[in-house]
């Protein structure tokens, strides 16, 4: 199983690059945000990789981050999502932003991608709910932008960032648990709950 690669980048296109390791080139199926995180042709570049084999032959799939590839994995385990759309869903959108648009439901935002429609919207929430949330995330310390945006919210009420970004895990976790959507104003409310009962 060939799960990363590391040389010298021959050839880059928004779907595709071609990487010579030792002399020998590998063609990987890309996403866009692979490709814009990609440097220069002719400039060393690295591809974390999954091999999928088929009937009809071999696909190589590669990945700017660890991350990007789990949720890849997890997105073709889906029924009636093959490579192609879920390489058209990390092209549309990061890591993190579908990781928000199914914990917030977000039908809307997942069926202006290419190749998905209400129903594979809809199964991709039912499918990814529980499982979405245990990505790697895409940079340390990196949150959902929910998140983040009640994170910055306790902090300048001058609350210590590490343990406001726990209390609002938590909170975060409770809401999901519930099979509610959790707002901002929820979450930053229900952490300094959890702050005080822990003083």
């Amino acid at each position: 199983m060939i799960v990363r690669l590391e040389g010298i980048l021959l050839e880059k296109s928004p779907a595709s690059a071609v990487v010579d390791c030792h002399g020998v080139g590998y063609y990987a199926n890309i996403s866009l945000t692979t490709s814009e995180q990609l440097p220069q042709v002719g400039q060393r570049a690295v591809l974390h990789t999954h091999l999928i084999v088929r009937d009809d032959g071999m696909e190589l799939v590669g990945f700017a981050t660890p991350a990007e590839r789990d949720a890849f994995l997890l997105l073709v385990g889906i029924p009636g999502v093959g490579m192609r759309i879920a390489l058209s869903i990390l092209s549309a959108m990061s890591v993190s932003q579908l990781q928000e648009a199914i914990v917030a439901n977000n039908l809307p935002m997942l069926q202006r991608i290419p190749g998905v429609g209400r129903k594979t919207a809809e199964r991709l929430v039912l499918e990814l709910r529980e499982k979405i949330g245990a990505l790697a995330p895409t940079r340390e310390g990196q949150v959902l932008p929910l998140l983040d945006e009640a994170l910055r919210a306790m902090v300048v009420l001058g609350y210590n960032r590490q343990h406001a970004e726990k209390a609002l895990r938590a909170a975060f976790d409770q809401c999901r648990a519930e099979g509610t959507t959790p707002s901002v104003e929820h979450l930053v409310k229900h952490a300094l709950r959890l702050v005080h009962n822990a003083a």
